[in-house]
């Protein structure tokens, strides 16, 4: 099985959680789900995950190109062998993640995931489009002793093991606390509270940050989501919104500190660049006025993306690259156009009916003639039952 297998194959097991989760949530009546953010999570996972099957092989490269360099390996049918290698890199995940907080070009890429304010399994599937853009330099000493299989196995077991920090309902888990990360540890790490800021980067121990102070214990309850909200569910614009800002910024400083607004923590932009905008308050977009059409198109469109998603996925390798585009470009017109439903957008008919009839031709031409019908029928229920819906609040 390929590791993009293993990854569709965890998604299965992602999305029953999620749906889990999301049933506790309306039994409780807690509000720790909402519709629009949940199904923009959803696409944000979407959107990475087309993304990453096309970049891959880039990030994997400088690994590949210094391990036959590699003066020591560790064995792979040791245990002490994993238990150093997990060691190794969870050190380097921990700098790449604290340095992604702490350098605001970096942020640029990782705040995408910190945006969500719904904190949930839905948010763990929140993941930065460019990750991987830098994160491969924290981790190519890795290469000099580790075996390439190694190191899948540790990214694919890392990945599921942050997933299910994602959560509110999991308390405090005592002693274990100590060295691993928690869903209490991680509660405090998403929270933008002045005193959780820029704390607990462990992704599967929390010992590097006892160590090297950036600990802090979970003491009250935390305000998810990024001190500049981005009041959008776009999850394409998400990824480039805080680079947005800095382009601004650049363009408001004066001499070097044009360079430092990318290079500085982004605690610094205001000071580097004077006269940006405030942010604006929290106040995400609610889905209390969603039309029960609106909602079931979001739902049954999900579904058909995700197939769509794990379609490519587990058979994608071997089709032509004009046929793995197409499909993944669907997938991720399917999220920006979810998510445009929900805020109304002016642009979401006609894009929307080019994406339901261009889906419908390629399922009834590659699948089923039956199937082809499934996206125009969505497209008309929406149509018929949402137009009247009101529109959502928005700050």
């Amino acid at each position: 099985m390929t590791e993009a297998q293993m990854m569709a194959t965890g998604y299965v097991f992602f999305v029953l959680l999620i749906a889990g989760e999301a049933v506790v949530s309306v039994v409780r009546k807690d509000n720790r789900y909402r519709l629009g953010e949940a199904a923009v999570n959803v696409g944000h996972g979407m959107v990475f995950q087309v993304w990453d099957s096309f970049t891959k092989a880039l990030v994997l490269l400088p690994f590949l190109a210094l391990a036959p360099y590699a003066p020591v390996q560790l064995p792979v049918d040791a245990v002490w062998g994993w238990v150093i290698g997990l060691l190794a890199y969870d050190f380097c995940s921990y700098w790449a993640h604290r340095h992604h907080h702490e350098i605001a070009l970096l942020w640029g890429i990782h705040s995408a995931h910190h945006a969500a304010e719904d904190f949930n399994f839905a948010a763990a599937l929140r993941q930065a489009l460019f990750q991987n853009l830098f994160k491969w330099a924290w981790k190519l000493p890795l290469a000099l002793f580790m075996p390439f299989e190694m190191l899948v196995g540790l990214v694919v077991f890392d990945y599921l093991y942050q997933f299910v920090q994602h959560t509110q309902y999991v308390p405090k888990l005592g002693p274990i606390e100590w060295v691993m990360n928690t869903p209490s540890h991680h509660r405090v790490h998403h929270g933008r509270n002045e005193k959780y800021l820029d704390k607990n980067y462990g992704g599967i121990l929390i010992i590097w940050d006892r160590l090297f102070g950036t600990f802090q214990v979970e003491e009250e309850e935390a305000d998810f989501g990024i001190t500049r909200p981005l009041h959008s569910l776009n999850p394409v614009w998400a990824n480039v919104a805080v680079w947005a800002e800095l382009a601004e910024a650049t363009q408001r400083a004066k001499g070097w500190d044009k360079l430092w607004v990318w290079l500085k923590g982004p605690a610094d932009t205001a000071r580097l660049a004077p006269g940006m905008p405030p942010a604006r308050p929290s106040a995400p977009i609610e889905n209390d006025s969603l039309a029960p059409g609106v909602a079931l198109y979001t739902i049954a469109n999900l579904g058909v993306a995700t197939a769509a998603l794990g379609w490519l996925m587990f058979e994608g390798e071997g089709w032509p690259l004009i046929a793995r585009i197409a499909l993944g470009g669907w997938v991720v017109l399917t999220t920006l156009c979810l998510g445009a439903r929900i805020e109304r957008k002016p642009w979401v008919g006609v894009v929307d009916g080019v994406r339901a009839g261009t889906g419908a031709l390629a399922f009834a031409w590659f699948v089923h003639p039956a199937v082809g019908l499934v996206p125009l029928a969505l497209l008309a229920y929406v149509e018929l039952a949402g137009r009247r819906a009101p529109a959502p609040a928005v700050a």
